[in-house]
């Protein structure tokens, strides 16, 4: 029995063997197939992807060979930093990665709020599955037992996207079943707001030179910064020292005139210095944006407040409260159609 019992490790451990093969020439097939439609949507797509690539390669390689390989226990991946710093934009980058989705059965995706709801966050996770307007009904131990039935079995990947009470991992991971086939639960949160037994991946300040680099890759993208903005635009990156979401407010700023030494120069004068000080500093840098916004735009921007955090707006419906508020007026603007932001 025991060499029956070892010989059955060693073919269980072959077939992993072959399985990863194949998936590696599926995945590349996959990629070669959709590398064209890809390449085009990436271009029309904002630059948020782009952004986390800047200094962060080395941490993006280490999560995604941990969601990949590793135990065949159910994992806990952590990825930890103060706001701003690019966790759940690094988190999306993995989970639309071609080859995590060759891998997993099963991929799922929930945000958590400060006030976390047990329902939404079990039916954002069973968005992979069709529910009927019944479903939606059911109680939270209902939807968790259908929960656990459908991941039964499946090689799952469920993203818990800015968790801050660890309380929320608890009451969810009853219903994660742990089939022992590498299933993964990946986690954002803040510093100390991670389960003890996953592994955590604390993402770091940029550096001088990585701030720099993807100050150009958001003002110039395939140009070359022109020697006269250099010393400003080095000066701007420093004033808000390695945080990427600071960067690309500031980016969004100076894309509204032209570029002139001028301009920069009354946008680094407004930075602040202490943005990373205070993990709530860097509001002070969202709130250049806000003061340059003209003052039409102005409630229209505070209006997005009445909407729940994390959640799609229909662009229709946001149009019409605005029209209604009396903040835009009828100049024969045509209404969007099933469109959101």
């Amino acid at each position: 029995m025991e060499e029956i019992k070892t010989i059955e490790a060693k073919v269980v451990q072959f077939y992993d063997q072959i399985n990863q093969i194949q998936l590696l020439q599926d995945c590349k097939s996959f990629n070669d197939g959709v590398h064209s439609s890809v390449s085009m949507s990436m271009e029309n797509r904002t630059m948020v992807d782009e952004e986390i690539t800047v200094g962060f390669d080395d941490e993006a390689l280490t999560i995604k060979e941990l969601l990949a390989g590793g135990k065949k226990q159910l994992q806990m991946i952590s990825i930890v930093g103060m706001p701003g710093l690019g966790k759940t934009t690094l988190a999306k980058k993995l989970y639309n990665d071609p080859f995590i989705i060759c891998h997993f059965h099963i991929h799922a995706w929930t945000y958590i709020s400060q006030v976390p709801k047990k329902m939404e966050m079990l039916l954002d996770i069973l968005h992979f599955n069709v529910l009927t307007d019944e479903d939606k009904h059911m109680s939270n131990e209902m939807l968790g037992d259908m929960l656990y039935k459908k991941l039964k079995g499946k090689r799952y990947l469920i993203v818990i996207d800015d968790i801050w009470d660890i309380g929320v991992w608890v009451d969810l991971k009853m219903y994660l079943p742990n089939d022992k086939n590498g299933s993964r639960v990946m986690f954002t949160s803040r510093p100390m707001q991670t389960s003890p037994h996953s592994h955590t991946h604390c993402l770091h300040f940029l550096t001088e030179e990585e701030s720099w680099e993807l100050f150009q890759q958001k003002v110039f993208q395939d140009e070359c910064c022109p020697t006269k903005l250099i010393e400003i635009g080095k000066q701007i990156t420093k004033k808000c020292p390695g945080l990427p979401l600071a960067i690309v407010v500031i980016v969004g700023l100076l894309a509204k005139n032209n570029k002139t030494q001028e301009w920069w120069k009354q946008v680094a004068q407004s930075v602040s210095s202490y943005i990373v000080s205070d993990q709530n500093q860097y509001l002070d840098t969202l709130g250049l944006s806000y003061n340059h916004l003209p003052c039409h735009l102005k409630p229209c921007f505070l209006y997005l407040g009445a909407f729940p955090d994390d959640q799609e707006i229909s662009v229709q419906k946001l149009i019409w409260l605005w029209v209604a508020e009396g903040f835009v007026q009828n100049i024969g603007y045509v209404m969007p159609r099933n469109n959101s932001t």
